[in-house]
């Protein structure tokens, strides 16, 4: 393609490395755990090769190539795409620390003694193609919400299919739906990481961050403040995204003609359902390959 059509958010997107410190408080071991196990029991038996959607900085695809997977990632900004570059040599060579080698077993022969780095391309998220097909495709929480029409849901789920294959699946870490339906203005959530020295203070919404009920958008800001050193950054980007309920997902997934959907859990774990409960934060689609 000639050009690429860039993520929302892109103004914190263009700061790599502070999005990397503020978003990384992630159970990786767990998460990647679950998506291994949906693969082998769900899909094709097996985890041999992955896909992480928008995938940032790419907690995911990292943590399996650390674990012999071939891993692949997709994402649409230039400045995070280099970023998850040099990230997947310092992994593969070992000298990132940070992430450890004893997750669960992957790979139909269990892990491998090799670290290989994964592979990452700058692309559209509705118009990529890997050079093979993928076992399990997984979308976290910062892309999915971006696809804002119908017809991107579709043309997404649609370049998704070509390159799982039938009996691959796909799996979202969709928003709630109960987000969809508090229209009302809500409390903004907030954290601080501190990292090296570097210190971000993250702030997702504001008091005054609505649903519109009719086009479920909402202007979403996102504020980082980052302590960098002597160095300070103010960083304040807002974006539409969109919010699903769970019947209208369901309804485009069938329209799109190429997933069926499994199951739904409420977080990534195979312990937690997707209900009302406090635990249930997430809408996890588990969608398999049909084509």
């Amino acid at each position: 393609m000639d050009t690429i059509a860039l993520l929302r958010h892109d103004g914190i997107r263009v700061q790599p490395r502070y999005y990397d410190i503020a978003f990384a408080n992630r159970d990786l071991e767990v998460e990647c755990g679950f998506l291994e196990y949906l693969s082998r029991n769900l899909g094709r038996g097996k985890l041999d090769a992955f896909l992480e959607v928008g995938c940032g900085p790419g907690y995911h695809m990292h943590r399996l190539a650390s674990l012999g997977v071939r891993s692949y990632g997709v994402e649409s900004s230039p400045e995070m795409v280099a970023y998850a570059e040099e990230k997947a040599i310092a992994v593969a060579s070992g000298q990132q620390r940070s992430i450890s080698l004893q997750a669960v077993p992957v790979g139909s022969n269990g892990p491998s003694a090799e670290t290989q780095a994964a592979t990452i391309l700058l692309a559209d998220l509705q118009d990529f193609s890997l050079p093979e097909a993928v076992d399990l495709a997984f979308c976290p929480h910062s892309a999915f919400c971006y696809l804002l029409r119908n017809e991107d849901v579709i043309t997404h789920l649609v370049t998704v299919a070509k390159n799982l294959g039938r009996g691959g699946l796909y799996v979202i870490e969709g928003e709630h739906p109960a987000s969809l339906f508090n229209c009302g203005s809500s409390c903004p959530c907030e954290w601080e990481v501190e990292q090296n020295g570097v210190l971000v203070k993250v702030r997702v919404g504001n008091e005054n961050t609505s649903v519109d009920p009719i086009t479920q958008l909402l202007d979403l800001e996102i504020a980082l403040d980052v302590t960098d050193g002597n160095k300070v950054t103010r960083i304040r980007d807002n974006a539409p995204v969109r919010l699903f309920a769970y019947h209208e997902l369901r309804a485009l997934v069938k329209l799109s003609g190429v997933f069926d959907w499994v199951t739904t859990f409420g977080d990534l774990s195979i312990t937690q359902p997707f209900d009302l409960s406090s635990g249930a934060r997430y809408m996890v689609p588990i969608l398999r390959c049909s084509v």
